[in-house]
């Protein structure tokens, strides 16, 4: 599942030995509405994938769920 960081937290271990790949932009970062989720840390994040979600991300995916499916990431498309 995408897990939400800033760029000074960094490359989140992931809960159930998850492995992040990579990371992609959310529509309108640095002003975004997406906030980093380390405790106590409130800074524009980056969108972190694993592998599988990476992948679709490739084929074309943009819409992600986050671990709780309290909401969904839309991410930019990248050139």
């Amino acid at each position: 599942m995408a897990l939400a960081r800033c760029e000074d937290c960094g490359q989140p271990q992931g809960p159930r030995g998850n492995t992040y790949v990579s990371f992609h932009l959310p529509w309108g970062y640095p002003e975004t509405a997406v906030a980093c989720g380390s405790t106590g840390c409130e800074k524009p994040a980056k969108v972190w994938l694993v592998p599988q979600e990476e992948a679709q991300y490739q084929r074309g995916i943009r819409v992600f769920p986050l671990p709780t499916q309290a909401a969904k990431l839309r991410l930019k498309q990248t050139d």
